[in-house]
């Protein structure tokens, strides 16, 4: 995967502009998948399922609400029907993170130090180095003080990565995965790797 020069949420934007008379699910399905990888015929609905309606029907029916096809509406709403955080997949472009959610790679680059995995319904998340980590450090483990933080915060030492599941078996909230992510990115800031 390559790294994108332009903010893929501007590129959603002008490309929501440029829909004309395109069916809205049908387009909103194709820009995703094309700037993020999320197949939303694939991806689980996680609130608002209807029994007897497809993902994109599901999806056609709540862009019929919104004040305006736009990005600012947009996301929150595929956010709340699909667990698909794109502004906060933006927002970390930068760190060395690689992340792989519902069976999709959501952002890997090269450089990458750590992969956070969500599970297929978001019912669990693991993190664990990436092969680059393991090949450059020769260890197959999170580096003991991450691993530490991250237990600090929910997660489990699981033979050396960290493992997380809501103990009620609900998919793991948005909070806890923007602090996992804030909490990796402080790791490496404070322990630069080279």
């Amino acid at each position: 995967m390559t790294e994108r020069k332009l903010n893929r949420i501007d590129e959603m934007e002008k490309r929501l502009a440029a829909i004309g008379d395109r069916d809205p699910a049908e387009a909103v399905h194709d820009i995703v998948q094309d700037l993020f990888g999320f197949d939303y015929d694939r991806v689980p609905v996680l609130r608002g399922k209807r029994e007897g309606l497809t993902n994109q029907e599901i999806l056609l029916a709540e862009l019929k609400k919104l004040p305006s096809l736009t990005a600012d509406h947009l996301c929150p709403l595929l956010l709340h029907l699909f667990g698909t955080n794109l502004k906060g997949i933006v927002s970390i472009e930068e760190a060395p993170i690689s992340i792989r959610s519902k069976e999709n790679w959501v952002k890997r680059h090269d450089g990458d130090l750590v992969m956070i995995t969500g599970g297929y319904e978001d019912l669990d998340v693991l993190v664990a180095p990436t092969e680059e980590f393991m090949t450059v450090n020769g260890d197959e483990y999170l580096p003991d003080k991450l691993l530490d933080r991250l237990i600090a915060i929910g997660y489990v030492n699981r033979n050396g990565h960290a493992f997380y599941a809501d103990p009620e078996g609900k998919p793991v909230s948005d909070d806890f995965k923007t602090l996992t992510i804030r909490t990796i990115t402080e790791y490496f800031e404070e322990n630069p790797y080279d």
